[in-house]
């Protein structure tokens, strides 16, 4: 079965493993993968808390003039729907 998240392992002589959540399979990890796996883990008393880490970027002025063209145009269909309900 494909599509299971890929999860590191530690095994025995310190070599560290991908294995498949969904069926077991493993693959040994390379240099190069371990750059992939960025998520910090902090364990409590109550459970296991995750914390991703992300870059979050400031949209560009084109992205901005498309929200702005959508919002417009979203509320221009919202305010013809309005007036359509009015007249019946």
């Amino acid at each position: 079965m494909w599509g299971g998240l890929m999860v590191p392992v530690k095994r025995e002589g310190g070599k560290v493993y991908l294995r498949c959540q969904r069926c077991g399979y493993e693959e040994e990890m390379k240099s190069s993968d371990a750059k992939s796996y960025v998520d910090k883990k902090s364990v409590e008393k109550k459970g296991a808390v995750i914390v991703e880490s992300y870059e979050e970027k400031e949209p560009g002025e084109e992205e901005k003039e498309l929200k702005e063209d959508y919002v417009k145009q979203l509320l221009d269909n919202l305010y013809e729907t309005e007036s359509e309900q009015e007249e019946d």
